[in-house]
């Protein structure tokens, strides 16, 4: 069966890299750095509305696509995001996931404008690598939690929607989990500064070398009704662990389009049994 496809470059380690590769924000207007460990390579995005014999999920693939219609609230309003939004994204990972208790601890909001701080991420990543996504948790969220479910399954996701209506430019890509090999997986290191409230966050993510076997797949014209949820770390190995995914440009798109504008709110899920 032929699928619709995006012919694109992704941003990619490149296969003679031997050194950490450095991501950096400033903070302000400007977009991300990157270390010369990065480059672009051709790749075919599969559109996944196109593969209806294939039912995207979590635990194989490691993202999902769900309907979600929030009450409005205004998204460039923290404490307006947190006080109301938190809860409806809490509520729609619990139903999704069937977990037995749902917490949101942070989120960013892009906008391919001028004047954001943060615009849409143009390199692969994944949010965590194995060692730090257990670390997250235990740094954002309270000890009583972390004690009630220790030992019990614990699953990082984000929740990754437009604002802004259909979004027609920089949509997200997705690789496949099943598709990635590990030995292709590489750690990088990332520098953020806030110019708003100031922070000043390192940490390490996954970035990853190209590899022809990789299955990478987006979702065309995704509107302000839909959510994408991301996994970004699962304590049962026997799951799909996370899902890489990055930003890229349509063939379609052009300095004249409308801005994506998203946010990705970041929560952990966990299981009784």
């Amino acid at each position: 069966m032929q699928y619709k496809t995006e012919k694109t470059t992704l941003h990619f380690i490149k296969k003679d890299s031997t050194s950490t590769p450095v991501i950096n924000y400033s903070g302000f207007n400007e977009l991300q750095e990157y270390s010369d460990d990065y480059g672009f390579e051709g790749a075919e995005i599969i559109d996944a509305r196109s593969v209806p014999d294939v039912s995207f999920s979590l635990d194989k693939q490691g993202f999902e696509l769900t309907s979600f219609t929030p009450n409005k609230v205004d998204y460039l309003d923290s404490a307006a995001v947190k006080a109301s939004y938190y809860s409806e994204v809490e509520a729609l990972v619990k139903k999704q996931l069937g977990a037995s208790h749902v917490v949101a601890f942070d989120h960013t909001v892009r906008r391919g404008i001028e004047g954001s701080n943060r615009h849409p991420a143009y390199h692969i990543h994944n949010d965590y690598t194995y060692e730090t996504g257990s670390i997250r948790a235990e740094s954002e969220l309270d000890a009583d939690v972390m004690n009630k479910y220790a030992g019990k399954r614990m699953v990082q996701i984000n929740v990754w929607r437009s604002i802004a209506g259909v979004v027609q430019k920089d949509p997200l890509a997705f690789m496949d989990h099943q598709s990635l090999d590990q030995n292709d997986l590489v750690t990088a290191h990332i520098a953020f500064n806030d110019m708003n409230t100031g922070e000043n966050h390192r940490g390490e993510i996954f970035a990853v070398k190209q590899n022809p076997n990789q299955k990478w797949y987006f979702y065309s014209q995704m509107d302000s009704s839909e959510a994408m949820l991301i996994k970004g770390f699962d304590t049962d190995k026997s799951k799909a662990g996370f899902a890489m995914h990055t930003a890229f440009p349509l063939s379609s798109q052009n300095e004249h389009g409308k801005p994506r504008q998203s946010i990705e709110t970041r929560t952990y899920a966990f299981f009784d049994d």
